[in-house]
């Protein structure tokens, strides 16, 4: 039977009017079982506040951020401040392990474990005022017709000046110690704890955010001191501090960890014996500090990693500037290039005993210059360089990267990475 141009657009309305009940019945079941619940809101700096929610899988429709800065119970207003479409979004990695886009509106970023908007997603609301206390909640609308499909418990958090972490805290002599911090962005400045003792005794005020470390001195030989910092800043006429930071310990004694600490030593050939001391007093505190026991090599190996980037940054001025080529750039002054994080590497791993090697580029590597480490771990040998951000690869990986080395007195390295290794790390 021949079929009518009239029977076809009569095919198609038919199909059409089916499919279109059929997505909304389709929605209309959804929003019965969608739920949005935001399990954490807190403050993360002074102008930036963070909430995880727990969105659900595979809806259609925009997510709309709404927030207040007085609580909607008592009168305060919500408002729009971004959306974000369920689907649809354009991601990028984010320290090799998450996705994350901005809102269509470019004020809210968002971070989820995988490219999409599901499960636990982390949001950041920044551009904040300090010490002031936000609400938020998170609606799904319907793109086609804007009705909401479901809405979110209300949160609400303050921002705070951020904990600014110690970093090292380690005796100059027999009778003082150097402590070292991050630098908190608000911060008027720090005040300074030591405890020895029982109690904890504040000793020192420090004006300004850029002043990063302190000498203590006059201290007793062979006494353990422990030191703890907090930021502060004023605001609108109070003092207003940070969460105190770490604790961090220190015996006043000669250093007594292993290594080669001798002049021509690979931690820094052109270093004399003084320089020498300070990088194993630097050491002898990490070990003191971070490296407790029973835990594995692999766990000892990422915690030198770690500690080694957060106390050094590059040498943007040369290999030539306050021995930015050896340990005691990286370790004490906290400026070095590659050959200062690997010699730096090196005393680390020598110091909790994981075996090392220092490693050079040759001529036909990509960076010819370039020089890492090669460490022990579970039994097999890896690429580990602390200044680019590799952490136990293989050569496979490795040479990827365009790096080639004479393998000549070097132990056979593993083609493939460790199954935890990866592109910089930052917890066990």
């Amino acid at each position: 039977m021949k079929t009518t141009v009239r029977q076809v657009k009569l095919l198609l309305c038919t199909a059409s009017i089916i499919f279109s009940l059929f997505f909304a019945a389709l929605i209309t079941t959804a929003s019965e079982s969608v739920e949005i619940k935001i399990t954490e809101c807190k403050g993360e700096e002074a102008d930036t506040i963070g909430f995880i929610a727990d969105l659900p899988d595979s809806v259609f429709g925009s997510y709309e951020i709404y927030r207040a800065s007085v609580d909607p119970s008592r009168g305060g207003k919500f408002k729009r401040i971004d959306t974000i479409s369920a689907i649809g979004n354009v991601w990028a990695s984010y320290n090799n392990s998450y996705m994350h886009t901005l809102g269509n509106l470019k004020k809210i970023v968002c971070i989820s474990p995988d490219a999409k908007l599901s499960g636990e997603v982390a949001f950041l609301d920044s551009g904040l005022s300090f010490n002031q206390k936000y609400y938020y909640k998170i609606v799904l609308v319907d793109n086609s017709d804007g009705k909401t499909i479901a809405s979110s418990n209300i949160v609400s958090a303050k921002t705070i000046l951020r904990t600014s972490q110690l970093l090292k805290c380690y005796s100059v002599s027999n009778s003082s110690v150097k402590l070292t911090w991050e630098m908190s962005e608000k911060a008027q400045g720090y005040m300074i704890d030591r405890k020895f003792g029982g109690k904890w005794k504040n000793i020192k005020k420090i004006s300004g955010k850029s002043t990063t470390s302190f000498t203590d001195q006059k201290l007793g030989s062979g006494k353990t001191y422990k030191y703890r910092i907090r930021a502060y800043c004023k605001a609108k006429g109070k003092t207003i501090c940070s969460s105190y930071s770490n604790t961090l310990k220190v015996t006043i004694k000669s250093p007594s960890v292993k290594g080669e600490y001798f002049p021509g030593c690979v931690y820094g050939p052109s270093l004399g014996k003084s320089k020498l001391e300070e990088v194993r007093r630097v050491v002898q505190s990490f070990k003191d500090n971070y490296i407790k026991k029973k835990m594995s090599d692999y766990e000892k190996v990422l915690a030198a990693f770690n500690f080694l980037r957060a106390n050094c940054s590059y040498a943007w001025r040369g290999w030539q500037y306050n021995d930015a080529n050896t340990a005691w750039g990286a370790l004490v002054y906290g400026e070095a290039q590659c050959s200062g994080y690997a010699r730096a590497m090196k005393a680390l791993c020598d110091a909790i005993s994981v075996p090392c090697y220092y490693v050079h580029a040759n001529s036909k590597a990509s960076n010819p210059s370039h020089q890492w480490n090669q460490v022990k771990i579970d039994g097999k040998w890896y690429i580990l360089d602390a200044q680019g951000g590799p952490f136990l690869i293989g050569t496979s990986n490795w040479k990827n990267y365009g790096m080639r080395w004479n393998t000549h007195g070097l132990p056979q390295c593993s083609t493939k990475d460790h199954h935890k290794g990866g592109f910089a790390p930052s917890e066990v």
